[in-house]
């Protein structure tokens, strides 16, 4: 741009100093040719002395005339958002591939546990003590009496017989004035008619006082007596 300037300004030089020797008479036809081997910078001089548009309406411009601008800077490429141009943008980190979640274990079932015992049989009932019987024998065995007024008795030894596994006794009293015996609030009827009462009683144990009660007539009013009967094993003999 200077350059230019400055040969514009000694072009014009040239061309006042060429008038001023045109005007005084000097050799014109020198000053003619010394001026034609030049005609780019009449151009330029030309282009130079065309006068500047005007300015339109509405545009500011300072005093002085509209100033000469320069040539028109190349737009430098603005750099992307995030960083200069030119700069690597740091690459983000790929993402952790994600495991997959863990199937569950199938859960074992449990192990059978050993099958339960059968329920015992019934056992059953004790015989009572002293030596084994079988159903359908007769024995005979001792037997005492107490309570009472002491009055009433029975009779010794007294007969046994097993119906399956209950012992039954048959007692036969001293008086008919007993109507009913009862053992274990079981009540017995006498099993005869005529004679002395005699009942058919069970027998639970042996050489142990087993409770009974007997109700006795024999009085204004039928009165219950307990009494306490105990069979001796020891003397027990087939009948």
């Amino acid at each position: 741009m200077m350059r230019q300037r400055k040969r514009l300004v000694l072009l014009v030089v040239l061309a006042l100093s060429v008038s001023l020797l045109a005007g005084c008479g000097g050799q014109t036809g020198d000053a003619r040719s010394a001026l034609e081997p030049v005609p780019a910078a009449n151009e330029e001089t030309e282009s130079a002395k065309a006068p500047a548009p005007r300015p339109t309406e509405g545009d500011d411009q300072p005093e002085g005339g509209p100033e000469k601008s320069g040539p028109e800077e190349p737009e430098k490429d603005e750099p992307p958002a995030g960083g200069t141009a030119g700069e690597q943008q740091p690459e983000e980190p790929a993402p952790e591939p994600v495991e997959p979640a863990a199937k569950p274990e199938p859960v074992p079932a449990p192990a059978a546990g050993p099958e339960p015992e059968p329920a015992p049989a019934a056992e059953p009932e004790p015989e009572p003590e002293g030596e084994s019987v079988m159903a359908g024998d007769t024995y005979t065995i001792s037997v005492t009496l107490e309570g009472g007024s002491g009055r009433a008795t029975v009779e010794s030894p007294v007969k046994l017989h097993y119906e399956g596994w209950t012992c039954w006794a048959t007692i036969i009293w001293s008086s008919p004035n007993f109507d009913y015996m009862k053992v274990d609030g079981q009540r017995y009827d006498p099993i005869n008619s005529e004679g002395n009462s005699t009942f058919k009683i069970p027998v639970s144990a042996f050489d142990q006082p087993l409770t009974v009660i007997a109700d006795t007539v024999a009085m204004s009013e039928p009165h219950e007596v307990e009494y306490i009967l105990t069979f001796d094993s020891a003397s027990m003999q087939d009948a």
